[in-house]
């Protein structure tokens, strides 16, 4: 494992950038510090670059509590709700696919990026609330062993809690690993309460209490259901049901769409968004889209009379933003799988060997309108979405790997009422 940081946690003595009172987390190091990936054991650098996964669909573990739904003010305290709430807008990060591995500084940059945007900001003029991990924090089979330098050195300086659902190589597993599929997820996001376990060396920030890999995250202004779709990998789609993987995910999303809708017709206005590590679209050359997985999300969404306003997706390594045309709703799909896995994915190319030319116009498997509005296939970054009662704006932000200066590559805004997407 990397060499261990000599710094005192949080029991000894120095207090986080961060430390909600009334909740019992921590967040950023007390004091920030310089990136030290070129520290790292080579070894743990190259993980198990060489383990051979099983392909075997994985039994998705059950939540600790039911309904697995959790809100922001238990981990950010009241305080800080109220502010954001009385801000009228809520601003969060999202990016999946960011364990360091072989070239651990792109994941680093991104992570540096996004922390310096938490900086001399409040609730009020945007400061993100949090990061919500769009899955494979930690690479190649999601050991315990690297979460110290896959993910609490990378955001040791990230001042605000951090959620995620998991990825694919999280949950993976093999004969060479003895460990239970999602071991090391389930120990750092889905812990009864929150700790600072031996694996993060000092660093301050304690584990998440997430109720399971699958949950509901009531915030402010926004609601999101996020799903675990398995371990499938490469040109294999992402799953949330079946007979191996079992029924209780796809009636946890069943019951979550039921209560939105139930909420909406109350009066109560918010965001919708379905998290999902696996694509429902990708035009990656390495990465299948999950079209059997979107049917369960659609069927779930048809029998709740409700759609999703926003759907977002890791797995492919690259930027892509979708607009799915329901009758006279639009509904954006974005994929993010940039976030620092060193290796990105190419778009494909045509017959004639070139890549489209944006927007794109096209179908997918129900004959529904699917425009491809945009796609970054070289470039690393992460979202920034502002949401507000009536609106969702959402930026992609791409980083410079050598000063960390972040440029605006994509955005859009959603009108929340019309359902209608605009460039922005």
């Amino acid at each position: 494992m990397a060499r261990p940081q000599k710094k005192k946690t949080k029991t000894g003595g120095n207090t986080p950038l961060t430390s909600p009172a009334d909740t019992g987390f921590a967040f950023a190091d007390p004091k920030p510090s310089p990136d030290d990936f070129d520290e790292f054991n080579p070894k743990d650098v190259l993980a198990d670059t060489n383990a051979k996964a099983s392909d075997q669909l994985q039994k998705v573990p059950k939540p600790r509590k039911s309904p697995a739904v959790m809100r922001l003010e238990s981990v950010l305290g009241t305080e800080a709700v109220n502010e954001i709430t009385a801000a009228n807008s809520l601003t969060i990060h999202c990016v999946g696919d960011t364990g360091g591995i072989k070239e651990p500084s792109k994941q680093f940059a991104v992570a540096d990026a996004m922390a310096a945007d938490l900086a001399n900001k409040t609730y009020k003029t945007g400061r993100p609330a949090f990061f919500y991990h769009l899955g494979d924090v930690v690479y190649y089979l999601g050991q315990e062993r690297y979460y110290y330098d896959q993910f609490y050195d990378p955001y040791r300086n990230y001042d605000a809690p951090i959620f995620a659902i998991p990825g694919n190589h999280d949950g993976m597993v093999s004969k060479v690993v003895r460990q239970k599929t999602l071991t090391g997820f389930l120990d750092n996001f889905c812990m009864k309460s929150p700790s600072a376990g031996t694996v993060r060396h000092g660093h301050a920030r304690t584990t998440m209490t997430q109720p399971g890999v699958y949950f509901t995250l009531d915030a402010p202004f926004v609601k999101i259901i996020g799903l675990y779709s398995n371990i499938g990998e490469g040109t294999t789609q992402g799953v949330i049901s079946g007979k191996k993987v079992g029924p209780e995910q796809l009636a946890f999303l069943n019951q979550q769409l039921k209560a939105a809708a139930e909420e909406r017709s109350q009066g109560k206005q918010f965001a919708l968004l379905i998290a999902v590590h696996h694509p429902p679209f990708t035009g990656s050359s390495d990465h299948a889209p999950s079209p059997r997985m979107l049917k369960d999300i659609d069927n779930a969404c048809t029998q709740a009379k409700i759609q999703p306003d926003l759907v977002l997706s890791g797995h492919a390594h690259l930027y892509e933003r979708y607009t799915r045309h329901l009758g006279m709703t639009q509904i954006p799909f974005v994929v993010a799988g940039c976030g620092g896995y060193f290796n990105l994915s190419g778009f494909k190319k045509g017959k004639r060997g070139q890549q489209p030319r944006t927007p794109v116009d096209g179908v997918d498997a129900d004959g529904n309108k699917l425009t491809l509005e945009k796609f970054y296939d070289t470039t690393f970054g992460y979202l920034r979405l502002a949401i507000t009662p009536s609106e969702v704006t959402c930026d992609f932000l791409a980083v410079d790997l050598k000063t960390n200066a972040t440029t605006k590559k994509d955005g859009f805004k959603l009108d929340l009422q019309k359902h209608v997407v605009r460039n922005s």
